[in-house]
């Protein structure tokens, strides 16, 4: 199975329902910007969120950005520039970013952006 790509939701003044859902094994294709990634673990162990880094400076591979969800835990994530975490300009999903997951079963998340 690919990566997904995942809608932004759009938070407005009168309110948003959330809606969050299972990612897939393969990881994700989220925007960048003003964007926030909100995952939450119903498992028992913890589950490790990466977001990779696409920058390079003086040869240098930037590192990715690591994030541990505690079992039964929430984390928000970002904001993600398009500069650190965005695929090179040319390639199918430019200025996107990918998001890898430890594990996701038991695992929701949702792209959120103000």
């Amino acid at each position: 199975m690919a990566r997904t790509s995942v809608a932004t939701q759009q938070i407005v003044k009168t309110g948003l329902a959330p809606a969050l859902t299972a990612p897939v094994a393969d990881g994700d294709i989220i925007d960048t910007g003003l964007v926030f990634l909100q995952v939450t673990n119903g498992g028992g162990s913890p589950v490790t969120v990466t977001v990779q880094a696409t920058v390079e400076v003086d040869g240098l591979d930037l590192e990715d950005l690591v994030v541990s969800v505690p079992a039964a835990g929430t984390r928000l994530i970002g904001p993600l520039s398009s500069s650190t975490f965005g695929r090179p300009n040319g390639t199918a999903d430019a200025k996107r970013a990918y998001v890898d997951y430890s594990s996701v079963t038991d695992v929701t998340r949702g792209v959120f952006k103000l």
